[in-house]
């Protein structure tokens, strides 16, 4: 209940900050960054925590790195045990190892925030209640390859293939799943009409559902190569399919973003770039729906750019429809929060009975 409080309180508070001076909502967001800084620094016992502390012990100093065989530290990515390396050489300390990872993915996020976002309060309410549970507190590797991403998104938009190319191969260093960012070059470039994201999105559905044994089989036969092999094993490979409602969730934003693109796109120079960007992520969603790791993964990606679509569409709203978008969106994002923060610390709770279980 004290988390339900809490979250509504802030909620309320980025709400209030909305009709302050923009360099008001700078500091409030910085503040309040930093207490996520804090908050993630000082996590204790969370999931896929250990692994990177236990990797973080076993970094060699950066002048040893290169000359010592990388030891088995739970993940791929040796540009993220890289930085635990650097790190170590300023502080042995794996307390002081999560603040500075923290500090790092929340100092991108505000250059994204203050770069994209027309209203950087609001965009956060969503990255906090979508994303910060997931990542930062978790999968701190993809927070930080992620972030690095949608910084990258501009220079799509300057056609600058070059320097997106370096940056996505500078998240691929911290997370694989970056290489997302290479067709994305391509498929963001040009402004889609309105018509074929519909088309796109029916046949999306309509393949995901006669063509899910050919998708099932390309799936697994790439699984070792782009190294996804845990995503499509296990429990990951009985996905909702079209009955996961996050399907339909970001449907629904890119329908409500397509319907105000007349003065969303007179108005705002990345409204097409976001666009594209967040129906490449439900393309994906959709398309590999019957895994949920591999959807959920994969297409959360670039679902990030809903953070910045969303002030948007509050902007484009009329007056009097703008207090209920509000309340819908606060709604909306408490259930995500909620639903994420019971599902980490039910994930918590298995971990420390497993622990029992072995002491015992």
């Amino acid at each position: 209940m004290f988390v339900v409080i809490l979250f509504i309180t802030f909620y309320l508070a980025c709400v209030w900050m909305i009709n302050q001076k923009y360099r008001y909502q700078q500091r409030f967001l910085i503040v309040v960054l930093g207490v996520l800084t804090l908050l993630i620094g000082f996590r204790d016992n969370w999931p896929d925590e250990l692994p990177y502390v236990l990797a973080f012990q076993m970094a060699p100093y950066p002048w040893d790195f290169f000359r010592t065989a990388t030891p088995d530290i739970g993940y791929a990515e040796t540009g993220y045990f890289f930085l635990a390396s650097v790190v170590k050489m300023i502080y042995n300390s794996s307390r002081f190892y999560l603040l500075v990872m923290g500090g790092l993915s929340m100092w991108l996020l505000y250059k994204n925030l203050d770069k994209y976002c027309l209203v950087p309060v609001i965009g956060l309410c969503d990255y906090v209640a979508r994303f910060l549970l997931n990542r930062d507190f978790t999968q701190m590797r993809s927070s930080l390859a992620i972030l690095i991403l949608i910084y990258a998104l501009i220079f799509i938009q300057k056609r600058k293939i070059v320097p997106y190319m370096l940056l996505v191969l500078l998240a691929y260093q911290f997370h694989h799943l970056s290489l997302l960012g290479v067709p994305l070059y391509f498929f963001a470039i040009y402004k889609i009409p309105k018509k074929y994201i519909v088309l796109g999105l029916i046949l999306a559905v309509i393949g995901s559902q006669y063509l899910s044994e050919s998708i099932a089989a390309t799936v697994e036969s790439y699984s070792s190569d782009f190294q996804y092999t845990t995503y499509v094993e296990g429990g990951y490979e009985e996905g909702k399919g079209l009955a996961n409602p996050m399907v339909w969730f970001q449907i629904g934003i890119l329908a409500l973003f397509a319907f105000y693109e007349h003065p969303l796109a007179e108005k705002y120079d990345h409204y097409y770039l976001f666009r594209n960007t967040y129906f490449y992520s439900t393309l994906i969603l959709i398309f590999f729906s019957q895994y949920t790791a591999l959807s959920g993964r994969t297409s959360t990606v670039y679902a990030t750019v809903e953070m910045f679509m969303l002030p948007m569409i509050l902007g484009a709203l009329p007056k009097k429809l703008r207090s209920l978008f509000l309340l819908g969106l606060g709604l909306v994002f408490l259930v995500f929060f909620y639903t994420k923060y019971n599902d980490s610390m039910s994930m918590i709770k298995a971990g420390q009975q497993q622990m029992i279980q072995v002491t015992q």
